[in-house]
């Protein structure tokens, strides 16, 4: 078997442009967004129908070496230039069916018998298992870290400390708060106090929905580093509903300044309206 597998690799090599060309024109026809990456692709092409041919001829563990760093480089790579899953991974049955061509021509050349065509197309089926295996990974995983990364600065900017006088800043905080948030303002807040050089700090809660002891825990966190820094730090908008909340579960907010609106929260510290008739 191993001279056919050798023979069938140099065949496979051999016509590795005409397959790659094949293969991007039917995925041009499928895709017509992938055609202003068609040089790219076809040469990618090239390259894993030569990989497919190489493959079929080395020995296990290297094999699988090979192609293992192949799909870190090109899953990467491919993922980088804004292709889909699911078009790369539907050129696998072109692959499939293209590479296989060539096994069944050459095969009939060479006057295999049912057994030895069976084990090289199972030989084949386990390569093209491991291609996609290895090229799936860095890409799913590329696109994950981009996910995160986008997740990252929306939630940086769902934390804006906003100055509004010397040595005064409020910081509103819209939405649910979850353990990840909690940290980004805790960051947030610490870092633009000291960048600020703060004495007063509100924390507005006007817009969070709902307040647990697990949101309460991670409030006090943040108001007992705010007073560590030599901050005064303040909570507003404690609506009638989160203060029954708070009551119902045993939540102490004793130790913490907290009024029912921000205009409240600004008052204690100095601040007035005054409204101008004209």
């Amino acid at each position: 078997m191993s001279r056919n597998l050798q023979e069938l690799s140099r065949k496979i090599i051999e016509k590795r442009h005409e397959l790659a060309e094949r293969i991007t024109k039917e995925q041009n026809e499928k895709y017509p967004q992938l055609v202003p990456l068609s040089e790219q692709l076809r040469d990618f092409r090239v390259n894993l129908v030569q990989l497919y041919g190489e493959a079929m001829a080395m020995d296990e563990e290297v094999r699988t070496a090979r192609l293992m760093e192949w799909g870190e480089e090109t899953g990467t790579a491919c993922a980088m230039l804004g292709t889909t899953l699911d078009a790369m991974l539907n050129e696998v049955p072109q692959y499939r069916v293209a590479i296989g061509e060539v096994i069944r021509d050459e095969g009939e050349k060479m006057n295999l018998s049912l057994r030895e065509f069976y084990e090289i197309i199972s030989h084949f089926d386990a390569i093209m298992n491991l291609v996609i295996y290895s090229f799936s990974l860095p890409f799913v995983r590329y696109h994950d870290e981009q996910m995160k990364k986008s997740q990252l600065a929306l939630l940086e900017l769902s934390v804006p400390v906003v100055p509004v006088a010397k040595g005064v800043a409020v910081l509103p905080v819209v939405g649910s708060i979850d353990t990840h948030r909690a940290k980004l303002l805790m960051e947030e807040a610490l870092k633009r106090s000291a960048e600020l050089r703060l004495n007063h700090f509100i924390l507005d809660l006007s817009g969070v929905p709902i307040i647990d002891t697990v949101v309460a825990q991670q409030i006090f966190q943040i108001i007992s580093a705010l007073r560590l820094l030599g901050v005064d730090a303040k909570l507003s908008g404690i609506r009638p509903e989160i203060a029954q909340t708070v009551v119902s579960l045993g939540i102490d907010f004793g130790k913490t300044d907290t009024f029912a609106n921000l205009h409240q929260a600004l008052a204690s510290i100095g601040f007035t309206y005054k409204q101008n008739n004209r």
